[in-house]
């Protein structure tokens, strides 16, 4: 087993955007970089040096949209896949698209069925106007997804030895819940604003940043264009603003104790 270089990862995501895109052009779905994606092709134009993933978001309806389409047999080349709890054959809320071709393995996580390379593709929904509701939203968002994480966390390893030693004792409870009901309760409340009726919108359901995900729903809603690795992709209208948000100084790298991975061990399968 011959492991991928950090530089062939890279090229295998890359490929994996280039396809989604052009099946999504074709149906006249738009989706943008967003997150880390969208910082790498702000600040580098094109990967976070040291980074191994890629984050797409979507407007609510255009992502439930690319979730039937996706039913259809020549809706994407035949190696890749769009998967999700919804679907049945993920155990995160969102969807992923992998590439079959090749397998993969993470540290601190049983992946389960996500055994390929992916990219996550993200939900945007909308958010009630109130600051203190969307406050509220946000800290059961990161409730759930900590329940869900557990359920799938390799017991005994962790990024410190704290959390390593914890695992073993809170593990059990967050089972007691599950990943059923945990991803039922993110999709619930990801949806609890309809999109169309709301001035303010953010991904809720993978939102790691809380209430400072949140967009003007009308510059979201405003693609722009983007250089990533050669390619063109889209970004909200809004990027400086949300990207400042997030990272405040954004342009300014971080130190090299926060560059961190996914750690991931990738290899083509024979």
């Amino acid at each position: 087993m011959e492991l991928l270089s950090n530089a062939d990862i890279k090229k295998v995501l890359l490929n994996i955007l280039i396809d989604l895109q052009e099946a999504c052009q074709k149906n006249n779905i738009c989706f943008y970089l967003v997150g880390g994606s969208l910082l790498g092709a702000i600040r580098h134009q094109g990967f976070i040096p040291w980074d191994d993933d890629v984050d797409i978001g979507l407007r609510r309806p255009d992502y439930d949209r690319l979730q039937e389409l996706s039913k259809k047999d020549d809706f994407l080349p035949p190696y890749l896949k769009l998967i999700s709890h919804e679907k049945g054959n993920s155990q995160y809320p969102f969807m992923k698209i992998i590439d079959t071709r090749y397998s993969m393995e993470q540290g601190y996580i049983k992946e389960g069925d996500v055994t390929s390379i992916w990219i996550d593709i993200l939900p945007t929904d909308g958010l009630p106007n109130d600051d203190r509701k969307i406050k509220i939203i946000y800290k059961k968002a990161a409730l759930y997804r900590k329940i869900l994480m557990l359920n799938f966390a390799k017991v005994g390893e962790g990024k410190s030895k704290l959390k390593a030693l914890l695992k073993p004792l809170i593990i059990p409870f967050a089972k007691m819940i599950g990943i059923n009901r945990a991803n039922k309760l993110l999709d619930n409340l990801s949806r609890s604003t309809p999109y169309e009726k709301a001035d303010k919108v953010g991904c809720i359901m993978w939102g790691l940043y809380g209430s400072r995900e949140c967009m003007n729903r009308l510059e979201f809603d405003k693609p722009v264009e983007v250089k990533f690795e050669g390619h063109i992709f889209n970004a909200p209208s809004c990027w400086d603003s949300y990207l400042s948000n997030l990272y405040g100084d954004y342009m300014k790298l971080p130190p090299k104790e926060k560059q961190v991975t996914h750690e991931l061990k990738v290899w083509k399968n024979l």
